[in-house]
């Protein structure tokens, strides 16, 4: 569906947002337009943290920062199992008390929902513990996870406000037939000064209820309960500003931000890296000076290769990806890496354990592995 028909009307306010559902073939329905959202930005309540222990390791974990971290858990039946860390930590490495040949891997992490009434049937024998930043080599290997099978509650639920809606026929009929929402997948979209789609949220139409808009006109405010983890967060309400009139026209206009505002500003770069063909070849210039943080770093290697607003992969797998076709530049091509000693320094803490490499360094051997030539400068 294209956005640009839609996004007029004889009002004296700019439509901002597209109310768009799947129809029953699974196509892109109109359901809605309006002028305004509150509490799109809001955060959730951010999980609990908690201990695990990885039992029965071989020795080589060290102690030290993770960030996003990943439990992988596989049964004898070959099921597995997935467990998101959030910004984990290994906060030590002990003596395992039946094999002192091994080791008790002790990780502190704010971790994401488990299927526990899948794993009590077909329990794991094997788990291993990745980074983001480290690919796909695990840094500890154990028999047994303890802290992980403890009931969990899932995001909750906050109430978004649609400010001045005018609801098509579809979604009139589904409200007016008693049914309090849409039966299938719905976003909303929200659009640029140019009626481009700047964004799609997952939001989902679960309403609480409808009345007549402060706007007038005939307009409907909707109240809308959503899932908390699909709202954008308050972080991206800064970034969806700068972003209102266009993709940026300069490099660098995400430095200077908190990591957060980074991933947001990594999402509205991911939404105008439209399909086109590869190309391949040429030489790009990195600028290594002012990375903060692994995220800005990726956000500088898309600039490089795709110019001001660019994407080339949020973080490792997600560069992986992009090496192999589909986001504007395939190997082989050369890579100068300007104050690489510099992102190095800044991005210290960023080391891999088990290699004792910093994150810059991973990423420039990753990007040789795959057939760029990196030049250090």
């Amino acid at each position: 569906m294209q956005p640009v028909g839609h996004r007029e009307w004889e009002r004296p306010f700019p439509v901002r947002y597209l109310i768009v559902g799947e129809d029953e073939d699974g196509g892109e329905l109109l359901l809605g337009r309006c002028a305004a959202v509150e509490g799109l930005f809001t955060d959730p309540a951010p999980p609990p943290r908690e201990v695990l222990v990885l039992r029965g390791c071989a020795p080589g974990a060290a102690a030290g920062w993770l960030g996003p971290a990943l439990i992988t858990g596989r049964s004898a039946s070959g099921r597995e199992y997935w467990w998101d860390l959030l910004d984990a930590e290994l906060l030590a490495v002990v003596p395992h008390t039946a094999d002192p040949t091994l080791v008790d891997v002790v990780v502190g992490a704010a971790v994401g929902a488990v299927e526990d009434f899948r794993f009590a049937r077909d329990p794991g024998e094997r788990f291993e513990l990745t980074a983001t930043w480290s690919g796909p080599e695990p840094l500890a290997v154990g028999a047994e996870v303890t802290g992980l099978l403890v009931e969990r509650a899932g995001p909750g639920r906050l109430p978004v406000q649609l400010v001045g809606c005018e609801l098509t026929g579809p979604l009139r009929a589904q409200l007016d037939s008693g049914y309090r929402g849409w039966p299938a997948y719905a976003e909303l979209w929200a659009l640029d000064d140019t009626g481009r789609v700047l964004c799609r949220v997952p939001t989902g139409l679960a309403i609480d209820r409808t009345w007549p808009s402060v706007l007038g006109g005939g307009l409907l405010d909707v109240l809308l309960s959503v899932s908390s983890d699909q709202l954008p967060g308050s972080a991206a309400r800064a970034v969806w500003q700068q972003w209102r009139a266009g993709p940026p026209r300069q490099a660098g206009s995400w430095r200077g931000s908190g990591t957060a505002a980074k991933e947001a500003w990594q999402t509205l770069a991911l939404y105008i890296c439209g399909p086109g063909p590869d190309r391949s070849g040429g030489e790009y210039h990195l600028d290594g000076r002012e990375v903060e943080d692994v995220t800005g770093l990726h956000c500088a290697i898309g600039e490089a290769v795709n110019g001001p607003g660019g994407y080339y992969g949020r973080e490792w797998n997600g560069l992986r990806d992009c090496l192999g076709g589909g986001f504007g530049l395939v190997p082989p091509f050369t890579l100068v890496w300007h104050d690489f000693a510099v992102t190095e320094e800044e991005l210290a803490a960023d080391r891999d354990p088990a290699t004792g490499l910093g994150y810059p360094e991973g990423v420039a051997r990753e990007l040789e592995r795959r057939g760029v030539t990196v030049v250090r400068a």
